[in-house]
């Protein structure tokens, strides 16, 4: 692995630990201080709100003045967010907190686009996969170390960890991360949204297809994203802690399918082959996740989902970075990004409205979307299967 990948792997490992010290623990944070479920919802929603917003305006950023800059300040503002958190346990804090780490963590198009900056066409899938790897290395870190926190000292506490690193993330960037983008596009106008723009970067059939996808699946995970916890506390009794280890297991199993198993299958199937199995995968295990009313079985799906997951993130970004051109990594990259983020504005709304009526409801029509887009979406990829071939 040559050092710039090594590096970015590094940045992308920090900042996930602080989402995976998050997402398990702030359900409960919001339900502690009075939130309901639908709040919960809403509160998820208004981080990817502004991650959406913020994708394309932040790959465009990165395209105009260079990828090191933009990590830098996304990183920082990241550090804010946590710190907020940490500071106060008011709704209105919480909203802040959210939208200023939906605004950092739009960063996620840069760090694909300089992927794409280092990396041959043909390494681009296995170095996507990396960066999933470390994503889902973070995620094991992330809950585990959540977990131990708010066991040992506070549910606030929990917050300073992935500050602290956010804030050693901006330092390393600055120092040690060297820029990639060599052709840098000074004229390129920077703006919050460009329909013209998106409609462009869209007009591929290839690429509208693979935009639509990445939303769907977006929006079947985020339907369940902020219930989980709330339905491990009803149905089994964890508290933030153990949902935390929860959590740690599904990054486990992340890790292992992006940074081995992915490898291994690409060897003997295309994306689009991976793409089918993993809505499969997803479907199944997340509707047994939740309705099963046994430990054991749902720790089991808990190592199966991300592997779906994992399958479908992973070589849909890749398709869509290999479909587009190379001086366009960052703008397609951003509104991809934007579109996952779209999705997982909804996702949360809805997920926290339908769990009004049982914490399982969201999970069954996460289900049954994801089973709707392989139905649905077989002859795409079937005529991307045969175009990949051709």
């Amino acid at each position: 692995m040559d050092k710039k990948t090594a590096v970015l792997l590094l940045v992308v490992f920090i900042d996930l630990v602080g989402f995976g010290v998050v997402i398990p623990i702030l359900p409960l944070l919001i339900q502690g201080i009075g939130g309901g479920v639908l709040m919960v919802g809403i509160i998820i929603s208004i981080f990817s709100l502004f991650q959406f917003l913020f994708s394309p305006i932040l790959g465009r950023l990165s395209d105009k003045y260079g990828r090191k800059p933009v990590l830098i300040i996304s990183s920082f503002i990241n550090a804010l967010s946590y710190l907020f958190l940490f500071l106060s346990q008011h709704i209105w804090i919480i909203f802040l907190a959210r939208i200023l780490a939906g605004i950092g963590s739009a960063n996620i198009s840069v760090a694909q686009a300089y992927i794409a900056d280092v990396s041959k066409s043909h390494e681009r899938t296995k170095k996507f996969g990396l960066i999933g790897a470390a994503f889902g290395l973070g995620f094991i870190v992330g809950p585990f170390l959540g977990g131990a926190i708010s066991e040992r000292f506070s549910i606030s506490a929990v917050f300073l960890a992935p500050a602290i690193l956010s804030f050693t993330n901006t330092v390393l960037i600055s120092i040690i991360l060297k820029e990639s983008n060599l052709a840098l596009q000074k004229h390129i106008k920077i703006e919050f949204i460009n329909l013209k723009i998106t409609k462009e970067v869209m007009r591929p059939k290839n690429i509208s297809f693979l935009f639509l996808l990445f939303f769907f699946v977006n929006f079947a995970l985020s339907l369940i994203i902020g219930v989980f916890s709330l339905l491990g506390q009803a149905r089994f009794g964890w508290n933030e802690a153990q949902n935390g280890y929860y959590f740690g297991l599904i990054g486990i199993s992340s890790f292992l399918t992006q940074s081995y198993l992915i490898r291994l299958l690409l060897k003997r199937f295309d994306e689009t082959q991976l793409i089918r199995l993993g809505l499969i995968v997803f479907a199944i295990a997340i509707f047994l996740m939740g309705t099963s009313q046994y430990i054991w079985l749902t720790l089991m799906v808990g190592l199966l989902s991300p592997f779906g997951v994992s399958l479908l993130m992973v070589n849909t970004q890749s398709l869509i970075s290999l479909e587009s051109k190379p001086e366009e990594q960052g703008i397609v990259m951003g509104a991809a990004q934007s579109v996952a983020a779209l999705g997982r504005v909804f996702g949360p709304l809805i997920g926290g409205a339908i769990a009004q009526v049982s914490l399982s409801t969201p999970f069954v029509v996460s289900s049954i979307v994801t089973f709707f887009i392989l139905f649905f979406g077989h002859n795409y990829l079937k005529f991307m299967q045969n175009g990949r071939k051709s």
